[in-house]
């Protein structure tokens, strides 16, 4: 996996983090849009227009919650992430694969401990004062910056459960007690509310997502299931 790559997923995989860490416990359902703008440093921008649309797109994105799994689906695919085994799939529809990769795998060595820790010093998350109403939701903003990403986070607790759903997170604190850049973040509360709005800036490219709409309802275990007949690939590289 190329470097832009890696480092354009950085903030996709805190933005799961900082979701699922105020779960639900009751299944969640909701979708937001996302708008990608720009190109990645380093790129020439006489590109083909099929692959500049790759970079400048508006989607939508689904998100589906429960207390032992995690999906989002976007038009680059499928993401599942399983709460006990910390295992992330990514499923491919068009070429029916599969990738598994697990959350934890970069502390499980001392290399790795090293590179995390390296980048939670890095890290710098920022409560502001500033306020502002989105998507009918009164939000407070967080800033956050960590290897060249610059975030905004605009979480409000006016979204419907959010009392309800916040408690998970001491779960979630649990399962990552091993990772600096969790902790730093404080996932158990400091960051508080729900994520209305992301605006992420990375290696020339700005990537905006804005809930829609969301509601609690029942939802299926096969939603959380590789499809049946789905080829498992192996990675080149972690996804950080």
């Amino acid at each position: 996996m190329k470097a832009w790559k890696r480092i354009a997923y950085l903030p996709l995989a805190l933005l799961i983090i900082f979701t699922i860490s105020t779960a639900a416990y009751g299944d969640l359902y909701w979708e937001s849009e996302r708008v990608s703008e720009g190109l990645p440093a380093g790129l020439p921008g006489n590109l083909p227009k099929q692959m500049l649309d790759q970079f400048n797109k508006t989607e939508t994105v689904k998100y589906y919650l429960t207390l032992y799994a995690y999906r989002m689906d976007t038009s680059d695919g499928i993401m599942i992430m399983e709460y006990d085994t910390m295992a992330m799939y990514h499923i491919n529809i068009k070429d029916k694969t599969y990738t598994k990769v697990n959350a934890t795998a970069l502390t499980d060595n001392e290399r790795g401990m090293e590179m995390v820790e390296g980048w939670a010093e890095e890290m710098k998350v920022t409560s502001t004062n500033e306020t502002k109403k989105i998507a009918g939701y009164m939000c407070k903003k967080y800033n956050m910056t960590m290897m060249g990403i610059n975030n905004e986070f605009w979480f409000s607790k006016d979204v419907k459960g959010y009392k309800e759903y916040t408690a998970f997170g001491k779960k979630m604190e649990k399962m990552f007690e091993k990772n600096p850049i969790m902790k730093k973040m404080g996932i158990a509360g400091n960051l508080d509310g729900f994520p209305v709005q992301t605006v992420t800036h990375v290696m020339g490219m700005t990537t905006t997502t804005t809930l829609k709409t969301i509601e609690e309802k029942a939802l299926s275990k096969d939603l959380f299931e590789i499809p049946k007949g789905y080829k498992m690939l192996n990675l080149e590289a972690p996804p950080y």
